[in-house]
C-alpha cells in the first residue's frame, strides 16, 4: 500500500505565484475521469492552505467539466469575507483557461455551541467481519484503490439485478486507515458508487455538491455512510448523504444534484 493521500490533493505555488495541481489518474472513477470528491478535497485544501481561515463548516461546488488525468490544473483562491465568526472563500479550478469547477466554502475558528443529534447512524456489522469487495473482483485501480469499502451485502446492481431501492449503507475509509482530515471528509461524501444504480441507471455525474462538516472521526477509524436518492426528474436526481464516526456521531452531511448519462 502506498499512501498517496494527502499529497495528491496539495496545490503548489509556482515562482509566478500561481497555484497548480497535478491531476493524477489515481483518483479516477470507472468513467476514466477524476472523482468529484477528490476535486472538492483538493479545492478545500487550497482554501485552508492559502487563506486565513479556520475549519470548514460548509463547502458547495459546481462542476463545469472534468479535469483530464496527466494535466496540470490551476487554482485561484479568493477571500470573500474573513469575518470574526465565519470566513468565506471562493476557489476556482481551471486548465489552460478552461473553467472546471468553482467552490464557495465557509469556515469557523474556535466556535463552540449547542449540539443536538436527533438521528442515528446506519446499523452495520463490524467492518472487521465484512469482506473486502476488492477480494471479490472489484477493480483496485483508480479511486477504488484509494478508498476501502465494507458492505453488509453485495449491492443488487453489482450482481446485474438492481433492487429498485436507491439506498446504500456501507463503511468507508482511506486505504490502509490513513487519517481522515477535513478535505478527506469532503472526498468521502462523494467516493462510493451512487445508489441510483439500484434503479438500473449505470452512469451518473455530479453537477453540484454541498457538504456540511460537523466533526472529524477518530484517526484510522471507519466511517459509516448512508446515501439515498428519492427523486429522479428529467434525467437529474438528488442524492443525500450522511457520514458517521464509529462512536455514532455525525461527521458530515451532503446533498448533490447529478445527471444521468
Amino acid at each position: 500500500m502506498t499512501d498517496f493521500y494527502p499529497r495528491d490533493t496539495i496545490a503548489t505555488r509556482t515562482q509566478d505565484g500561481i497555484l497548480t495541481l497535478e491531476v493524477s489518474d489515481r483518483w479516477n472513477t470507472p468513467l476514466g475521469k477524476p472523482n468529484g470528491g477528490w476535486v472538492l478535497a483538493s479545492m478545500l485544501r487550497a482554501a485552508m492552505d492559502h487563506a486565513d481561515v479556520g475549519r470548514p463548516v460548509v463547502a458547495a461546488i459546481t462542476y463545469f467539466a472534468s479535469p483530464e488525468p496527466g494535466t496540470t490544473a490551476t487554482m485561484t483562491v479568493t477571500p470573500v469575507k474573513l469575518g470574526r465568526r465565519v470566513q468565506t472563500v471562493d476557489v476556482d479550478l481551471a486548465c489552460e483557461g478552461k473553467p472546471l469547477a468553482r467552490m464557495t466554502a465557509s469556515f469557523a475558528r474556535d466556535h463552540h455551541g449547542a449540539t443536538h443529534e436527533l438521528a442515528g447512524p446506519p446499523s452495520l456489522p463490524d467492518p472487521a467481519d465484512l469482506p473486502d469487495p476488492r477480494a471479490a473482483g472489484m477493480p483496485a485501480d483508480g479511486l477504488f484503490g484509494r478508498v476501502e469499502y465494507r458492505m453488509a451485502q453485495s449491492p443488487g446492481w453489482a450482481e446485474g439485478k438492481p433492487s429498485g431501492d436507491p439506498t446504500a449503507e456501507l463503511w468507508q475509509r482511506l486505504d490502509g486507515g490513513t487519517e481522515i482530515d477535513w478535505p478527506a471528509v469532503a472526498l468521502l461524501a462523494d467516493a462510493s458508487p451512487p445508489p441510483v444504480l439500484e434503479l438500473g441507471h449505470l452512469v451518473s455525474m455530479t453537477v453540484q455538491l454541498t457538504v456540511h462538516f460537523h466533526r472529524l472521526p477518530a484517526p484510522g477509524s471507519w466511517v459509516a455512510s448512508r446515501f439515498t436518492t428519492r427523486h429522479v426528474s428529467d434525467g437529474f436526481h438528488e442524492e443525500d448523504g450522511e457520514l458517521w464516526d464509529a462512536d455514532g456521531h455525525l461527521v458530515a452531511q451532503s446533498r448533490q444534484l447529478a445527471i444521468l448519462l
